[in-house]
């Protein structure tokens, strides 16, 4: 119980109390967009978007490393974004919000799959794969929601102003890494990274616009009163 404590409040350290809610429902969307679509689409006609580089692609299961160091990515650089404003935060986590919701309207519209080989492999990268695989279904696979979350953290880390210069490298190498990863451990294909980017900024496009639109309203009513 004191061990809960100390982390909770290690936590509430790194992410200012402005952030909480916005990245709360960000999660909590992420979780109903990937999982709870699936009992919609399950009995619904799925697309396979494999091209022909795709089955040119080798599998690779040592990607598994960055497919799963993804996760620490993504909370090292989301903190990372909660720390720097509210404004800025909330541009940020309200763009994802609005891209998992467009992610949410296409795994409803047009139900992916793909088909997967069998691992064959008995090394631990291999049996690391073989689980992932049996944790979760080949469906609900364009756009890449792990690429675009490392997308959102490669973005960030780049626009963010007097950032440490190595974080700037390490997310970008990071997020190459993942992109590459999903194809290399066969868990998505090529036109679901580039699905991905595009849904990322087309979020936060949509975002800055309805930021912009809301901030000159607010504008023209102060100089009205």
């Amino acid at each position: 119980m004191n061990r809960t404590k100390n982390i909770f409040f290690k936590l509430k350290k790194l992410i200012p109390d402005y952030a909480i809610v916005p990245i709360a429902s960000m999660l909590i969307l992420n979780a109903v967009v990937f999982w709870g679509t699936r009992f919609i689409t399950d009995k619904m006609t799925h697309y396979d978007l494999s091209g022909i580089m795709d089955y040119h692609i080798p599998f690779v299961s040592i990607f598994i490393i960055p497919y799963i160091l993804a996760f620490a990515q993504w909370i090292v650089g989301y903190i990372v974004i909660a720390r720097q404003s509210e404004e800025y935060c909330n541009r940020v986590m309200g763009g994802e919000i609005i891209s998992k919701l467009i992610v949410g309207i296409i795994f409803i519209m047009f139900p992916t799959i793909m088909l997967r080989e069998e691992v064959l492999g008995k090394d631990i990268f291999s049996r690391a794969v073989d689980l992932l695989y049996k944790l979760d279904a080949p469906t609900n696979l364009f756009p890449s929601i792990h690429c675009l979350e490392s997308y959102i953290c490669m973005k960030s880390a780049l626009e963010i102003q007097g950032i440490d210069k190595k974080y700037r490298i390490t997310m970008v190498v990071m997020s190459l890494l993942v992109f590459m990863s999903t194809v290399f451990i066969k868990q998505h294909v090529i036109l679901d990274i580039f699905g991905a980017v595009i849904v990322a900024e087309a979020g936060r496009l949509i975002m800055d616009f309805l930021y912009a639109k809301s901030s000159a309203s607010f504008e023209k009513r102060g100089k009205i009163i």
